[in-house]
């Protein structure tokens, strides 16, 4: 599973010369203090989408999108339970238990001293999408998750804690979103939300 992850995420962009090479955020160790999946990992909240691209080919457009870890199954595996609410009115929510694996991301600065990627199931029944950490800020609760797709190019995912969602994200969070992710954004995230997903999923573990 990690030799296939790695092998997904090498990508390389190349400029108009054909011969320097553009690193992406992500991929550049040197921002590698702010792109531990363990960071990712360690949060014992639920975990909300505030806002992704538009364009996506991997994940759900639906609102009110989360997640929650339920517990550690070993060596570099997780499971978690995701949320969506589908786009009918009432207080339905799908749910399913996704198995959450991280690794470690090649990159094209230097080498990665920690896991900076994450794969997990986006939708039930769905493929594992893999993602890598291109921000993440424990302390204010702000988590940015870039993909890449066929016809969608690179995506991204920023996610926020239960404590810290119906707040402003956090500048910096949204300072690199902004200048890294594409323009054509859309919000997931409505105060509504919380109150559409039953009191017990919003436990801390």
């Amino acid at each position: 599973m990690k030799g296939a992850l790695q092998s997904i995420f090498t990508i390389y962009t190349l400029t108009v010369s054909g011969i320097a090479l553009a690193v992406r955020y992500e991929d550049d160790s040197r921002n590698e203090a702010h792109q531990r999946a363990s960071d990712f990992t360690a949060v014992n909240e639920m975990l909300w989408v505030r806002k992704q691209s538009q364009r996506n080919d991997i994940a759900p457009k639906t609102l009110c999108q989360a997640m929650m870890k339920l517990r550690y199954t070993g060596g570099s595996t997780f499971e978690y339970i995701v949320y969506s609410a589908p786009p009918t009115a009432g207080m339905a929510v799908n749910a399913f238990v996704t198995t959450l694996t991280t690794s470690i991301a090649v990159a094209l600065t230097g080498p990665r001293h920690h896991d900076n990627a994450v794969a997990y199931q986006t939708l039930r029944g769905g493929p594992v999408c893999p993602y890598k950490i291109l921000y993440a800020d424990p302390l204010h609760g702000c988590f940015i998750l870039a993909s890449y797709g066929l016809r969608s190019g690179r995506a991204c995912r920023l996610l926020q804690t239960s404590s810290t969602v119906n707040q402003a994200i956090p500048d910096q969070c949204n300072r690199v979103y902004n200048a890294n992710c594409a323009k054509d954004t859309k919000t997931i995230y409505y105060p509504i939300c919380s109150r559409r997903l039953p009191h017990i999923v919003r436990r801390r573990t």
